[in-house]
Order: C-alpha cells, then sequence, then structure tokens
C-alpha cells in the first residue's frame, strides 16, 4: 500500500529542530531549524500584511535570494500561496500578472522595486530590502509554527506559464505536487541530508521550484542558491557549495559547454543534472566532460505532461509515454527510465549534520 504523500508543511515541521544546513547562499548558511523558524516569522508577518477575506496570494518579484526560499517556507506552514512575479515582465504586462494571480501584497527585491515605479498594482508593494521589512520581521520575532490545515490538494504556488502561445497563464500547484515531484526525483536519484541541490533556475519557474527546491526540502538536503544563473559561475559555484544535484531548464547546457575547457572540469562534486529540453549532443557532451549523469525529459507545467528520456530513446525524441497514456506504446520498465548514479540510492530521509559542515 503507497503511504500518503506529505505537505511541505509536514517536510518542513519535521526539520524544525534539524541543525544540518538548510540554506546557503553566497558565504551564508542557515541550519534547516533556523530555516524553518525564520520561514514561521514571515509567516506571521504576512498574516499581518494580507487582507481579511481575500485569497491569500503573495506576489515575489525577486531572484533566487535567501528571502525567496524563506516565503516559500512561510507559505507553505501558514496556507498562503506563493506568486513568483516574473522580472522580465515590464509596465502594464507586469501590474496584469498581479491583478490575475489576486495578489494581496507584492514584496519586492529592492533591485526590481523601480519596475514597479508608476505602475498601480492596487496592492502593497514592500522592498524586502527596505525599512518596512525589517520592522515586521522584527515584530514578529520568534513567532511560534503556524497550525494552518493544509492538504495535498491545498495551493502553494502560482506560477506563471512563459506565455509563448499567448498571455502567461498562472498554473496552480498543490502541496501534493510539490512533494510528489520532489520525493520522486529525491528517491531516484539516492539523495539525502548529506547532499546540496544547487538552483540556479529562476524560482518563479516551476523547474526550480519542483527540480530543485522540493527535491532538497524531500531530502533533506541544503537548498545552494545562485542569485541568477552564470554560465562562468556554474562550475565555481558547484565546487564552492560542494553541490551534488542540480537541476535545469532550456539552454543552459549549451552556455556552460562554451565557456572554455579546462583539464579539471571532471574534477567536481556534482552527481546528476536533471533537467529538461537539453539537446541531445549537449547532454552527452556535458556528461562526458563534467563527469556526472545527466538526465533530460520533458515538463509541461500547464497541463501536468512530464516524459523522461530512457537510454534506448532516439536522440531526436523527448521519450516514451508513461504508462496509461491514452495513445502509443507503453513505456519500458520504470529500472530503464532513470540509470542508477554512481552512489546506491538511499531513502530520502536526511542524515543529520552541522549546519557548519
Amino acid at each position: 500500500m503507497t503511504a500518503p504523500l506529505p505537505t511541505v508543511a509536514d517536510l518542513l515541521r519535521a526539520r524544525a529542530d534539524d541543525p544540518g544546513a538548510g540554506l546557503r547562499a553566497g558565504d551564508r548558511t542557515w541550519s534547516w531549524a533556523e530555516h524553518v523558524a525564520a520561514s514561521a516569522v514571515r509567516a506571521s508577518a504576512l498574516r499581518e500584511l494580507l487582507p481579511d477575506g481575500a485569497p491569500p496570494h503573495v506576489g515575489v518579484l525577486a531572484d533566487n535570494v535567501p528571502e525567496f526560499s524563506l516565503l516559500l517556507g512561510a507559505a507553505a506552514l501558514s496556507g498562503a500561496v506563493v506568486v513568483g512575479l516574473n522580472p522580465t515582465r515590464r509596465g502594464e504586462a507586469l501590474a496584469r500578472d498581479v491583478a490575475l494571480a489576486d495578489c494581496g501584497v507584492v514584496l519586492t527585491q529592492g533591485r526590481h522595486a523601480a519596475l514597479l515605479e508608476g505602475l498601480d498594482p492596487g496592492v502593497p508593494v514592500i522592498d524586502l530590502d527596505g525599512p518596512r521589512w525589517a520592522a515586521l520581521l522584527d515584530a514578529h520575532a520568534g513567532a511560534p509554527l503556524p497550525t494552518a490545515g493544509v492538504t495535498t490538494d491545498s495551493l502553494l504556488a502560482l506560477v506563471f506559464t512563459s506565455g509563448t502561445s499567448g498571455e502567461p497563464k498562472a498554473v496552480q500547484a498543490t502541496h501534493g505536487k510539490f512533494t510528489g515531484a520532489g520525493i520522486m526525483l529525491a528517491q531516484r536519484f539516492g539523495l539525502r541530508g548529506d547532499d546540496t541541490a544547487y538552483v540556479a533556475m529562476p524560482l518563479f519557474h516551476s523547474n526550480a521550484l519542483l527540480a530543485g527546491w522540493a527535491v532538497a526540502v524531500a531530502a533533506g538536503a541544503t537548498i545552494a542558491l545562485a542569485e541568477r544563473f552564470s554560465a562562468s559561475g556554474f562550475l565555481a559555484d558547484v565546487r564552492r557549495y560542494g553541490a551534488t544535484y542540480a537541476n535545469y531548464v532550456g539552454t543552459p547546457l549549451s552556455y556552460i559547454l562554451a565557456t572554455e575547457e579546462r583539464p579539471d572540469d571532471a574534477d567536481n562534486p556534482l552527481r546528476v543534472l536533471y533537467g529538461n529540453e537539453g539537446r541531445a549532443e549537449d547532454v552527452a557532451a556535458f556528461a562526458r566532460r563534467f563527469g556526472c549523469h545527466v538526465q533530460d525529459g520533458y515538463g509541461s507545467s500547464e497541463n501536468g505532461v512530464a516524459i523522461a528520456r530512457t537510454p534506448d530513446t532516439p536522440a531526436d525524441a523527448l521519450g516514451p509515454l508513461p504508462d496509461g497514456s491514452p495513445c502509443g506504446s507503453p513505456a519500458p520498465p520504470s529500472s530503464a527510465r532513470a540509470p542508477r548514479p554512481p552512489r546506491t540510492a538511499r531513502s530520502a530521509t536526511p542524515t543529520r549534520r552541522s549546519a557548519n559542515s
């Protein structure tokens, strides 16, 4: 009998006393216990900010800064919903996204605050780097863990599509969608508490949320954030953080491969790179050059479609249809879908370690 999926809140509460490193960004490290406590503070602050009787939707206009991870935790614990706003959107298009998602407040990184100047989003806008946010956090310091009764069907995020076929749509991502993806990938690749998941794809995108952040939370691994993706900085970050897992979407493999090749490129801790829409030749070249397993597939946040390549997938194909698909041939056995990584797969249950390790 399959055990029921936990919520993201369940996974975070289970780490409330965990001294292991939960989040790294630059030179700073938060233990999982510190991450959960900081998320509880932000959950309390959000309750003050969000209007009564309205959807508890929080717009976040930010790069991959620590506040984004802490706010995801806050939403998970309190039943709020994070709306990742794309900073490449401008003017009325950005205001449209805020209104479409029924945001009750917008929290913006200081460097993106100018994008909202001259607009009337109709809701309060708070600078995450400014004095008002700092004062709110001080006022709610020491807040206890929320006791919101979230379920796997509870909404956790609204994720905008890329807009290639029209205006971006806000796709619902529930707790179950986060934990289903996170636990599946953590188990597939044998990730555990002494792993580090490097997240350089933007957290307003479903790939970073479901194939990056959620995987680390499920495994109890460290989340290592790159504020923005840098092809030239990728390998240095992997070595700096001791990253064993990373995710990608689209063309990052091509950009990284375009950097100057060095004889010691494979001297790095990365074991698994998981993502989608990479070119077959880039997937093979990246695995050879950097000495890791690259698993590419295809996913659609809007339609809930996920297709993974298998060892016998032709180079110009996405992969076999999943079992139970209404058309096509059934996929090969699951053992063929995900070649075992070099280390023996372990349970997603974390092992404990020091926050400073």
